[in-house]
């Protein structure tokens, strides 16, 4: 992946998050010079509002990031240095896939890099209790997990 593409990823998952200010201090970071910051900022406001007002969608705000910071580094190749190390401290290389819940979450949530399962195998002193029928209250945890015995 291309550092502009990187940059408007990482940039546009910022927004969607709602990071106003990170992002507006990111853009005061790279480019460089009023001119160019006051376009870049003013850019970040007609994103914010497209991405509130669902005008237009996250990859389309991520497209036009492309290209502004492809352009940015093509006309100031000092600034590759600063969103490089911009995108090292916000998402290091070799972090791995990063996904981020833009909304709010209603229920359960599960996010996990790897899950693993692996069977779980009783070894010394076990009581089998499948079948048993108590009288009265019990207490402690049931686990269902089928029937494990070898055969």
């Amino acid at each position: 992946m291309e550092l502009f593409e990187e940059g408007a990823k990482v940039l546009t998952q910022e927004m969607a998050k709602g990071g106003w200010t990170v992002v507006q201090a990111w853009i005061t970071r790279v480019f460089r010079g009023a001119e160019a910051k006051e376009k870049a900022l003013g850019e970040l406001e007609e994103s914010r509002k497209d991405l509130a007002g669902d005008a237009v969608s996250a990859e389309e705000v991520e497209q036009n990031w492309r290209t502004q910071l492809r352009r940015l580094l093509r006309e100031d190749p000092e600034a590759a240095a600063e969103l490089r190390a911009l995108l090292d401290e916000v998402a290091p290389r070799g972090a791995g896939n990063v996904t981020n819940i833009a909304r709010d979450v209603h229920g359960t949530l599960i996010q996990a890099g790897a899950v693993h399962q692996q069977e779980t195998r009783y070894g010394g002193d076990h009581i089998d209790m499948r079948g048993i029928e108590a009288e009265g209250g019990v207490i402690g945890t049931q686990h269902n997990h089928g029937d494990r015995r070898d055969s």
